[in-house]
């Protein structure tokens, strides 16, 4: 079994996360703490060397950019130049134009379904109760007239009664 810390836990402790168990092993392992002390000088020599670099005056990178211009080749553009990139613009525009899927016929089936379909729909908002409520409707309708002829025939009996 491995006792030593991984490459996750010495780089995290170097950066700045401190950790009570990591602290621990590195007081008591050496070859952790060698590790970790390797990472440590890499970093800052590296950070060094970065500085350094950035501190460098103008005068430097002016000879840079003028080493790099004089090491890439001048382009020159000839009439026939562009003529290629004009033909080739109009290649393109025509593969474009070519390679694109003719409108598909309008299908008069599936437009003549979709009118019935909106009639419906229409004629459905129209109405007072949907069309799946009707019979429930007429229930209630019968229901009440039942219920309305029971109230007048017991009103009729109780005026009778008082008479």
């Amino acid at each position: 079994m491995n006792n030593h810390l991984s490459d996750d836990q010495i780089t995290e402790w170097v950066l700045g996360t401190r950790d009570e168990f990591v602290r621990r092993h590195l007081e008591t392992c050496d070859a952790c703490s060698r590790e970790a002390e390797g990472l440590r000088r890499t970093i800052s020599s590296f950070r060094d060397s970065i500085h350094a670099t950035a501190q460098r005056d103008q005068s430097f990178w002016r000879n840079q950019q003028l080493a790099i211009r004089e090491q890439v080749p001048g382009r020159d553009w000839y009439p026939l130049h562009w003529a290629w990139a004009v033909a080739m613009v109009m290649v393109l525009i025509a593969a474009v134009f070519l390679t694109r899927p003719p409108n598909s016929p309008r299908n008069n089936a599936t437009e003549d379904a979709d009118k019935v379909l909106l009639q419906e729909v229409q004629r459905d908002l129209g109405r007072e109760v949907p069309q799946a409520l009707a019979p429930a409707v007429l229930i209630a309708e019968e229901r009440d007239e039942i219920l309305t002829n029971k109230v007048i025939r017991q009103t009729e009996t109780t005026l009778k009664k008082r008479r």
